[in-house]
């Protein structure tokens, strides 16, 4: 057999990774192999493997690169085939160096998750091993994208790895990604609930470290693909532009919501920007505030806004934490932002406010007006108080701020604000507590009227609902070319 020969043959035993006795046992669980991962993700024929040599069968991981529409980006899938895809030295040199030619190429890495952990025969020298792959998602982030796919097990140092992404997948059933294994934290009256249960929805989804779940692979590989129409190759460009489909005639219902207490907030969005375009984030994870990317006229907005319909009483410590990392993500990928502003008040719980309630408002206010990225905000319902300078101010955070005619601004709550303005009114009378009702129904509408908003120059226009779409382009396209200069520090303390 000549060298020609020899090199045909090892790659065909390569590309079998652990064998076929352990493939099918792969597919036996309803997983794919790490290759097929890759060959579902990227275009075909355009996959690039680096590193095939590597102990003789990839170390238990596949590596390197291809396109996905076109684009270039870099990949690691873990070959749980392979020793169970544990993590050893040679596998962790592997992935360390394709994220370092994503970082130096300007392109996305994604990351497949399929390993039973840590090679126990290399040693001490595995905690290296998982220090260097940390150590260059950390120099990675908010320079490329990053996404990591839960499709087997990711536990311990590997799922904080997986957490450092921007945006985790995990694949219900197959998934798991915990730090600590069920069996330790779990009592022992809870030990009936199964792994994966406890891995996917009680742990994962629903407290924000996943920030989509897919019910197989194919869903997950797919959600990967979505994702990067959003976002840009690298932190020095903008989203490419996607395929802007007109809406039919919408003005009339925009009006109508406009007059309605209980809207969806999902209508709105669909009305104003392009078909089908909104893809939410963290849609398990603190309901009542909506996060995602939508399209106006093809170019990428990330959205904030509030879920009415959900049950609300007022955003706490959580809802703000899904908000700033939210706006971090979209201040690092040049993504500009827009906040539909609708909330009464902040939740009123002695809990919240022992546990820092205001220093985790101060620290998604910084993070907002920190953001160099153009920021927008249209109140379409309620602003008041500290909600109004959180989420629509321009002296805080924002470059332009609409209204709708039926917005309403306060300082404060009317309800109390007029109290206060008539409290020797309401005294004086013979039934002070139907005065009070009295009063707030007079008072109320003149007191929120956002008009005066717009004389002191608080709101720059108060518009037509039914306009909302061409008026938000407009400013799109203005703000485009927004340059700010900061003075220089390493960062500001209210993070620490």
């Amino acid at each position: 057999m000549d060298n020609i020969e020899n090199l045909i043959n090892f790659k065909k035993q390569n590309e079998k990774g652990g064998g076929d006795e352990n493939i099918e046992i792969q597919h036996n669980l309803n997983k794919l192999t790490a290759r097929e991962r890759i060959e579902n993700l990227l275009d075909e024929g355009t996959f690039i493997e680096i590193g095939s040599f590597v102990e003789n069968n990839g170390g238990g991981v596949v590596t390197g690169y291809g396109t996905i529409d076109g684009r270039l980006v870099y990949v690691f899938s873990q070959d749980y085939t392979v020793d169970g895809g544990s993590i050893s030295i040679a596998g962790s040199n592997k992935i360390c160096r394709i994220i370092d030619m994503a970082i130096k190429m300007g392109a996305p890495i994604i990351q497949i998750f399929d390993s039973i952990g840590a090679k126990i025969e290399n040693g001490i020298e595995v905690l290296g091993a998982y220090g260097n792959i940390i150590r260059k998602n950390t120099e990675a982030s908010g320079v490329v994208p990053q996404i990591a796919v839960i499709a087997g097990p990711c536990t311990g140092a590997a799922s904080v790895s997986a957490a450092m992404s921007d945006f985790t997948i995990i694949v219900k059933k197959n998934g798991e990604l915990y730090i600590n294994s069920p069996e330790k934290i779990i009592s022992k009256e809870l030990r009936y609930i199964d792994i994966n249960e406890y891995a996917t929805d009680f742990n994962i989804s629903k407290n924000g470290t996943a920030q989509f779940t897919a019910e197989n692979e194919q869903e997950a590989l797919s959600t990967v693909r979505k994702i990067l129409t959003y976002l840009p190759s690298n932190n020095l460009e903008t989203p490419p532009l996607g395929i802007s489909e007109e809406l039919s005639s919408v003005e009339n219902r925009l009006n109508e919501i406009s007059k309605e207490e209980n809207y969806d907030i999902y209508e709105v969005i669909n009305l104003i920007f392009d078909k089908d375009s909104f893809l939410e984030v963290n849609s398990n994870f603190q309901k009542e505030v909506l996060t995602g990317f939508a399209r106006l006229n093809g170019v990428t907005v990330g959205i904030m806004a509030i879920d009415k319909i959900e049950k609300n009483n007022g955003l706490g410590r959580e809802s703000f934490e899904k908000l700033i990392r939210f706006v971090k993500l979209c201040s690092c990928f040049n993504i500009p932002i827009l906040s539909f502003v609708d909330i009464k008040e902040l939740k009123t719980d002695l809990d919240e406010e022992k546990n820092g309630l205001a220093l985790t408002l101060s620290r998604f206010i910084y993070t907002l007006s920190d953001a160099k990225i153009p920021k927008i905000a249209l109140i379409i319902g309620e602003a008041y108080g500290s909600n109004f300078l959180a989420f629509a101010s321009k002296e805080v955070s924002f470059d332009i701020t609409y209204a709708w005619p039926n917005a309403k601004i306060c300082i404060g709550e009317p309800e109390n604000i007029i109290k206060i303005l008539y409290k020797e009114e309401i005294i004086a009378s013979d039934n002070p507590k139907e005065k009070e009702k009295e009063i707030i129904k007079k008072y109320k509408e003149e007191i929120t009227n956002p008009y005066k908003a717009a004389e002191k120059g608080y709101i720059d226009d108060i518009i037509l609902p039914s306009e909302s779409r061409i008026r938000l382009f407009a400013i799109l396209d203005m703000l485009q070319s927004k340059r700010e200069i900061s003075y220089p520090k390493k960062y500001g303390s209210v993070l620490i």
